[in-house]
């Protein structure tokens, strides 16, 4: 049962400290981002409801993998051993960089509206190490010498990439998700939608980069983890087929975006053009949707692959 909670805790860990990360970078990047963030986002509270998760999700993650390590149920912790974990070990450091990080993002909120793009660089950099300290829960950590540090390396620009890609979904699905109405466009809505199309058609740059990254960085992981002598019978194994799952979702959402980038975003920039956007809309909404939902599975995916011995280590 621990180790369900375990995965589940990490799965909701990877997807709150990739938003929180990934949705003030967006803010900073994206065409209009700031005026989008100030108009039409409730950043304010989406970022600050983050962060308290995040804490409480923190706590309770260093809880469960301290009952792992010390073989004692959650409601009978041995004190003295969750301290030296807490104070001796990489985890306890990487926890401790987490919350110190997790307290600048939050100090960082009330400046969004006063002092927007400071306050999103920091938010953006706070969350930038709330999200990278994940690399010592799972896999990354565990190399050794030069060849451990690019291990690490790869792990923590994964790690980043794949945030700043969920975070730019959920900007664009917060934008799209507005319902316009056929015959009479609120002029709000109509805004939120053409920055939504202005925002998608700039994501391109950013968005070949983070794939670009993520590629390179993956197969650098699988390297270290998998092995090509092992590539083989990767079905042989669970380790090996959440890896295959992983990769055909993944797949699925390059799909998804080549769609939204080179297909649905041209439409909808033409149906704004043409006043008829609700239809172009809905069809982009529905894509980004589906590609969410990929992404998060995916991150349930890394989650339990944290957990499984890799080829590599057998």
């Amino acid at each position: 049962m621990n180790d369900v909670a375990l995965v589940a805790v990490r799965w909701a860990l990877y997807v709150d400290l990739g938003l929180l990360f990934g949705l003030p970078l967006f803010a900073l990047y994206a065409p209009g981002g700031g005026r989008m963030v100030q108009r039409h986002l409730p950043m304010v509270a989406m970022v600050a409801g983050l962060a308290c998760l995040a804490l409480l999700l923190s706590a309770l993650g260093f809880a469960l993998q301290a009952a792992a390590m010390t073989g004692l149920p959650l409601t009978q912790p041995d004190l003295s051993m969750v301290a030296e974990l807490f104070n001796g070990t990489s985890m306890g450091t990487a926890l401790k960089a987490r919350l110190v990080a997790l307290l600048v993002l939050l100090l960082s909120i009330p400046f969004y509206r006063r002092q927007s793009r400071p306050a999103f660089i920091a938010s953006t950099l706070a969350g930038a190490v709330a999200l990278a300290t994940l690399a010592w829960s799972g896999h990354g950590a565990a190399g050794e010498g030069e060849a451990g540090w690019l291990q690490l390396g790869a792990d923590l620009i994964h790690l980043l990439a794949a945030g700043a890609w969920v975070g730019a979904l959920a900007a664009f699905l917060a934008l799209v998700l507005t319902r316009l109405a056929t015959d009479d466009l609120a002029t709000e809505d109509m805004d939120r939608v053409m920055l939504a199309e202005e925002a998608l058609r700039g994501f391109s740059l950013v968005g070949t980069i983070i794939v670009a990254l993520l590629i390179l960085t993956g197969t650098v992981n699988g390297w270290f983890l998998v092995g090509p002598g092992n590539i083989a019978s990767l079905g042989q194994s669970t380790y090996g087929l959440l890896l295959i799952a992983k990769l055909l979702l993944f797949a699925g959402m390059l799909g998804l975006a080549a769609l939204n980038r080179y297909r649905l975003t041209p439409a909808l920039a033409q149906a704004i053009e043409e006043e008829d956007a609700p239809r172009a809309q809905a069809l982009l909404r529905a894509s980004l949707v589906v590609e969410g939902g990929l992404a998060i599975v995916i991150l349930g995916l890394v989650a339990w692959l944290g957990t499984l011995s890799p080829p590599m280590s057998m």
